[in-house]
């Protein structure tokens, strides 16, 4: 893939309320200008931003990871595109390591809200040029869409951890057939073999049961990756799988990592080696920063 060319050309990146971290590590890699965003909450909930500088390069680049509070962080998004506009950006690019209301991607239940597709059509009504975005929970929607909106795999990342590791004879497993393209890239880094868990989900409750493939797994290493993790119910019934199948250790692996309600200690108890994650959802388990991947990706 095409390195980026930033740095032949004056750039501004603006870090968002939502982890700004990155795009202040964005900002470094590129020796770009970088412009920090001060904010505040008024008693109704309603956020205020101040930007550091109003003097903006032509070319802009605004990080903001849509973290929690979800609402708020995307609005702000939004907000920062138009306010680089005015204040000189022509060449606007949106970077949201984590993009919110992703995983809504088809309606099961009728009367259900699509979100992923609203996100798209409201993002893309800025002045922005391109949307960079880390592991979307389903590529298929891009489709049509890949003049505006950029996937970037952090599972490559995940795969030079791994490599790192010294791991007996290993294997990837995706929780779903869905995420097991995506973890193969994992495979492909570290030399192992892939496969995934079949996984059933009741439309009405969300309750999953798995049925694992007969994989020889015994005394085996095995790293379970996926995109995101919220409660941890579904990993943490991968590792119990694995377990009752005689498994050498236990890795985790999510680029977006929540920890909703307990979620990494029930992973955890189920007996996982180690978690790990990227910083776009900052959490004790961001072991892969995001900025060096984004930073690979960027171009024009």
């Amino acid at each position: 893939m095409q390195r980026s060319k930033w740095l032949k050309v004056m750039t501004t990146v603006i870090s968002g309320p939502g982890q700004p971290s990155i795009g202040k590590q964005l900002a470094e890699l590129l020796d770009a200008n970088h412009v920090s965003v001060k904010d505040k909450f008024f008693p109704d909930g309603e956020r205020d931003m101040i930007l550091s500088s109003e003097n903006l390069d032509k070319k802009t680049i605004i990080v903001q990871s849509i973290t929690r509070p979800q609402d708020s962080n995307f609005f702000s998004l939004l907000q920062l595109a138009y306010t680089a506009e005015e204040f000189g950006a022509k060449d606007i690019t949106l970077v949201a390591p984590y993009l919110a209301y992703g995983a809504k991607d088809r309606r099961i239940l009728e009367g259900e809200v699509v979100s992923v597709f609203h996100v798209f059509k409201l993002i893309r009504a800025t002045p922005a040029k391109r949307l960079y975005m880390i592991d979307l929970h389903n590529l298929e929607v891009l489709k049509g869409r890949e003049d505006f909106f950029y996937n970037i795999s952090a599972m490559s990342a995940f795969g030079k951890y791994y490599l790192e590791k010294n791991l007996n004879n290993p294997l990837v497993l995706a929780p779903d057939f869905g995420a097991k393209e995506r973890v193969s890239i994992i495979g492909k880094v570290t030399g192992a073999e892939t496969d995934h868990f079949e996984k059933r989900r009741d439309p009405v409750n969300g309750e999953t049961k798995l049925f694992p493939h007969k994989i020889n797994v015994k005394d085996r290493d095995v790293i379970i990756a996926d995109e995101v993790i919220r409660t941890g119910g579904t990993i943490a019934k991968s590792v119990i799988a694995l377990k009752e199948m005689n498994v050498g250790r236990v890795f985790v692996a999510s680029t977006h990592m929540m920890a909703i309600n307990g979620g990494e200690k029930r992973i955890l108890e189920a007996g996982a080696e180690e978690i790990i994650s990227t910083d776009s959802l900052p959490s004790a388990y961001s072991k892969i920063q995001c900025a060096p991947i984004i930073h690979n990706e960027l171009k024009i």
